[in-house]
């Protein structure tokens, strides 16, 4: 589009100027009527300002709108109708949002996404062969842990006492306990006989073996307890 400054008179006397963009200077001189057609201004002298001034939004408008009467009377299933299929609506947008889409990026756009999407989609088929060495690799290796751990529980069920033999601990164990009992009872009984005495032998050892007897009779319960948990287990 060309730029052109047009000089005027008006009816006063008055010279004025105005810039227009239009394709040709008759253009220029027939929107310079329609702007001042109240004020009678009569041209003195036209001036290409510019060749490469962008059009108005006002002369996109009219554009867009004669290409669109001019499809429309091609009829919709013309090919020049299929071919701007979705166009004039991007035409429209452009003009009223300043953006600039076009058919043509949308395929461009949609092709690279295409490739990139086919690209993937061969890197995924790469990574899912891998994986599946991986998986039967794996697979294989866990089948040797499980035939190992299976050899090592059965060599542990071995080692387990039966359900009869913690009977009879359990039996030898109880009795135990019993036993060294009636000894920290035997030995406080003895503390408390020479109490006043705290100096003699016989205070002495009796409270030496008070604390044996408790300490054993602390050990032995605790194992008793395991038996019988480990017998309710078995």
């Amino acid at each position: 589009m060309n730029t052109y400054k047009i000089t005027f008179t008006r009816e006063n006397g008055t010279v004025g100027s105005d810039n227009f963009t239009a394709p040709s200077e008759a253009q220029a001189r027939r929107d310079f009527k329609e702007v001042y057609r109240h004020g009678n201004g009569t041209i003195t002298s036209v001036e290409l300002v510019s060749s490469d001034a962008p059009a108005t939004k006002r002369q996109e408008r009219a554009a867009l709108e004669k290409i669109r009467k001019i499809v429309d009377e091609l009829g919709p299933d013309s090919y020049i109708a299929t071919a701007f299929d979705g166009c004039f609506k991007d035409a429209e947008a452009n003009i009223e949002n300043d953006w600039a889409l076009s058919m043509k990026d949308r395929w461009l756009t949609s092709d690279r996404e295409l490739n990139d999407a086919n690209g993937t989609i061969e890197e995924l088929r790469d990574k899912l062969a891998e994986s599946e060495k991986d998986y039967e690799a794996a697979h294989a290796t866990a089948h040797q842990i499980a035939e190992e751990k299976d050899a090592e529980i059965a060599s542990l069920k071995s080692r387990l006492l039966a359900d009869d033999d913690l009977a009879d601990i359990s039996r030898l164990l109880s009795k135990t306990v019993a036993d060294l009992g009636k000894e920290v009872n035997d030995a406080a009984a003895r503390i408390v006989e020479v109490a006043d005495q705290p100096e003699s032998a016989a205070f002495r050892n009796a409270v030496k073996d008070h604390r044996a007897a408790k300490a054993d009779l602390s050990h032995w319960t605790e194992v008793l307890t395991r038996v019988n948990t480990a017998k309710g287990r078995a």
